[in-house]
């Protein structure tokens, strides 16, 4: 009897930690993770990958968002994956309905910022380690108007399943293009550079292939040259037949925000001078015309370099030519020819006063 109270007292304690345990279990926070390999390029061109079918409810991304975990759960977003996703949504309803279900799913999920396109850590160490905090903040942001509420930021979670391997093309993409935006954000401002800065960061992402990895870095590349042309000078052909002259030069701003630059001017020998031009500011989405200040020593054809430098004389943008072909005469030449015309007049003059003469006689 005693033995069977024993028993029963001890069921009885045990029991509610009994009950509690698989609550205690599926309360254990699970993480999903929305992190993918870049599926466009920096023109916005779309891979071809089998990106949409991952997006409909029974594909790899869809499984995700439309049968996830239970809660409690914790979401670490790419948003470099939501700017793919959106951009494929404006043409693709699977894509439209991904969106949606994201979220309304995660409404009350806390959610984890991952970097901006995920980048491999050590890589980034190595070639950019200040360049961190910034995909953090700018992933952060993104996500925050996405969901339309406060995400936050964890430098420990776990979003990566290993390391990236990178070419060498790519590093030095990644490298000459982030030094070539950290030179033009020293005129133009960081808001306007934000898109390409941060989308750099996919030459490093994990997943990539080294065929992806070598489009990317070509069309970095190229991505580079669109927004240097946004601030450029319109080079021309010029003829000069007089010492002094002002030529139209005009100046284009493509950015939307007003720039101001120095216009410096290399001639390539002395048959000209030209005068000096001081600092401009360029209204947001202009043509600016200017007129430079010519002055012909000698004449002939001259080549004038033009580019725009910041304010520690660092060229920002690529160079514009100038090609001057001058036909002026000197002002000696000019007397020397006015006056042997002169005496030539009169010398005709006499001739004909003396034939006159000697008619009458």
């Amino acid at each position: 009897m005693k033995i069977r109270s024993v028993f029963l007292v001890a069921f009885l304690l045990l029991f509610p930690t009994l009950t509690l345990l698989p609550n205690a279990q599926a309360q254990s926070n699970q993480n999903i993770i929305l992190v993918e390999p870049p599926h466009r390029d920096f023109q916005g061109n779309f891979f071809v990958d089998g990106f949409a079918d991952s997006l409909t409810p029974a594909g790899s991304l869809g499984l995700k968002v439309f049968s996830p975990s239970p809660s409690p759960r914790t979401w670490l977003m790419d948003p470099a994956l939501i700017d793919d996703v959106e951009a494929l949504a404006k043409k693709n309803v699977d894509a439209q309905n991904w969106l949606a279900q994201l979220k309304s799913v995660s409404l009350i999920d806390s959610v984890i910022a991952v970097p901006y396109a995920h980048p491999d850590l050590s890589l980034l160490k190595r070639l950019a380690p200040n360049e961190l905090n910034y995909y953090f903040d700018y992933s952060k942001m993104k996500l925050q108007v996405f969901l339309g509420r406060d995400v936050t930021i964890d430098k420990t979670a776990k979003w990566f399943k290993g390391k990236a391997k990178i070419s060498s093309d790519a590093a030095m993409a990644y490298t000459y293009n982030r030094r070539a935006l950290v030179l033009m954000s020293t005129v133009v401002p960081q808001d306007q550079l934000d898109e390409l800065r941060s989308k750099l960061a996919c030459l490093l992402s994990e997943g990539n292939s080294k065929s992806r990895q070598s489009d990317l870095a070509t069309s970095a590349g190229l991505a580079l040259t669109d927004a240097r042309h946004k601030l450029r000078i319109v080079g021309g052909n010029y003829r000069l037949t007089s010492s002094r002259e002002k030529i139209p030069v005009t100046l284009v701003n493509d950015f939307d925000t007003p720039i101001s630059v120095k216009l410096h001017l290399t001639v390539q020998n002395s048959r000209i001078k030209v005068g000096k031009v001081e600092q401009v500011t360029l209204a947001a989405k202009s043509k600016t015309q200017v007129f430079l200040p010519i002055t012909v020593n000698v004449s002939g054809t001259t080549t004038i370099l033009a580019e725009f430098r910041n304010s520690s004389g660092r060229t920002i943008n690529d160079v514009s030519i100038f090609s001057i072909n001058s036909s002026v005469i000197s002002p000696a030449v000019a007397w020397f020819t006015t006056g042997s015309a002169i005496i030539l007049f009169l010398a005709a003059i006499a001739q004909s006063v003396r034939r006159v003469r000697r008619s009458r006689k």
